[in-house]
């Protein structure tokens, strides 16, 4: 294993909760109701145009307001507990870090440079930097050739059911991310390589893994 590669809300940083706030006030301003349960929980993961597509004359006004409500309150969104000693670690055994998000780009970096985590990776990869969305594994692909590796040698870490599609389609190993919004239930189902509780689970795994067990 020479790369790993992340997904970033709710699996880096703790923004689910603001993306359903930004959401819910959209569709509050626009459509006069909030989201529904069910709603809130198709929306986590899913490139904004995508879910909006359903309601084609409203979907730039919508985005406007959740856009607007996001970058008014962006600077609330954290780092999961563990996460920078994770990547430190990860840097100091050499691995190559990644990044790839159905985040604007615009978000995603604010993001990172407000937790001071940009530098860490050597590739970052939005929405807006690749034709296809996860669980299309264009994405990750293109990630693992910017890092120069090969997908094989590649680990995609995330907490949504895509993440783990998407790792599967590109031949990377895949680890399903269980201390944000990622729920067992629903990830085990796409039988995931890894299951890590915390970041430091990640660590330990690879720090008992030698290179030709892979």
């Amino acid at each position: 294993m020479k790369a790993i590669i992340m997904d970033l809300d709710g699996t880096l940083v703790n923004s689910e909760w603001l993306a359903k706030e930004a959401y819910n006030f959209g569709f509050k301003e626009v459509l006069g109701r909030p989201l529904t349960v069910e709603e809130k929980e198709e929306l986590v993961g899913k490139p904004i145009a995508l879910f909006l597509s359903r309601f084609p004359d409203k979907s730039d006004l919508i985005k406007s307001h959740i856009l607007h409500y996001y970058q008014e309150n962006i600077y609330k969104v954290k780092l999961y507990d563990g996460i920078e000693n994770m990547l430190e670690s990860l840097l100091m055994k050499d691995y190559k870090l990644g990044i790839v998000t159905s985040q604007l780009k615009h978000f995603a970096n604010s993001e990172l440079e407000n937790n001071k985590i940009h530098s860490y990776f050597q590739s970052v990869l939005t929405v807006e930097d690749c034709v296809e969305s996860k669980p299309h594994p264009l994405p990750l692909i293109q990630a693992a050739k910017e890092l120069n590796i090969d997908p094989k040698q590649c680990m995609y870490i995330g907490d949504q059911i895509t993440d783990i599609q998407a790792a599967h389609a590109s031949q990377m190993k895949s680890g399903a991310a269980l201390w944000g919004e990622g729920m067992f239930e629903k990830l085990v189902i796409q039988e995931p390589n890894f299951v890590f509780n915390t970041p430091s689970e990640l660590l330990e795994l690879l720090n008992q893994k030698l290179e030709n067990k892979w």
